[in-house]
């Protein structure tokens, strides 16, 4: 029974969600809630990493696209989705493809991200993990929302 609970303590879980067709996550545990259909507004003079603002429960939370973040197209339809995260004292959209599900993770099986460029750390991957022939790439939302550069 204690080995069950040791290996239970020894599992984070993650939001895996999709962009460009490849597998991210995020730790669930800085994630506050998952949005669809949501109207957000242009903010001029921001970079186009930034979407824009919504009205979340009165709070204004601005949105970024983390497809242009990561150097693929722009792209929103009817599976895109808001992740709204914890950074500091306010909340951040994340605006992802799909969010696909929630997924538990031992953290032996969480490997660090090849060395490329500028480097995995600063482009704010924590690891990735390969199962059933699927690579899922692990973020690391405090390194990954420290980098980005919210206005011009």
């Amino acid at each position: 029974m204690s080995g069950a609970r040791r290996d239970d303590q020894s599992l984070s879980r993650w939001v895996c969600f999709e962009l460009a067709g490849q597998l991210y996550g995020l730790p669930i545990s800085g994630v506050q809630e998952v949005l669809a259909d949501i109207s957000i507004e242009p903010v001029p003079g921001t970079t186009p990493l930034v979407l824009g603002v919504i009205n979340l429960r009165g709070n204004v939370v601005t949105v970024l696209d983390l497809r242009r973040h990561f150097g693929f197209p722009a792209v929103q339809d009817a599976q895109t989705r808001i992740i709204v995260v914890d950074h500091g004292s306010e909340a951040l959209g994340l605006c992802v493809d799909r969010v696909a599900d929630v997924r538990k993770l031992a953290e032996g099986a969480i490997k660090p991200a090849p060395a490329a460029g500028g480097g995995a750390a600063e482009a704010g991957i924590r690891g990735m993990v390969s199962r059933s022939g699927e690579l899922l790439t692990l973020l690391d939302p405090a390194r990954l929302l420290a980098e980005l550069p919210l206005l011009v």
